[in-house]
């Protein structure tokens, strides 16, 4: 339905450990339900422009090759990082974090 780069999963138990910890201006469950969506997209994005953001011309021509195979693997993709030396998990622990000091407006810790 939804399209992540990240499992709806892990982005959800972390931006509701941010809701938990910063008090939200909403008046109903709808509203927070859709606050948690709207974040958990936010942060996806940013996960994807970090992570796109961080490959070369001809690196984003590769990964365009690979999404647009039919039969797509997230192994295809890992070999793909590797072999492109990009460190995903460093690139997506560093958005968690500035994400985090972003939507708790500094107060991170």
């Amino acid at each position: 339905m939804d399209n992540y780069l990240l499992d709806r999963e892990t982005l959800g138990k972390f931006v509701d450990d941010l809701m938990k910890r910063k008090p939200m201006d909403v008046s109903s469950p709808e509203e927070l339900d859709a606050l948690r969506e709207r974040s958990m997209q936010e942060l996806d994005d940013k996960i994807s422009v970090a992570v796109f953001g961080s490959l070369n011309d001809e690196q984003l021509a590769q990964i365009n090759v690979l999404l647009d195979q039919d039969e797509q693997s997230p192994e295809v993709f890992q070999k793909f990082f590797e072999d492109n030396n990009v460190d995903v998990e460093k690139i997506m622990e560093e958005t968690f974090l500035a994400y985090a000091k972003e939507f708790l407006g500094g107060e991170n810790e």
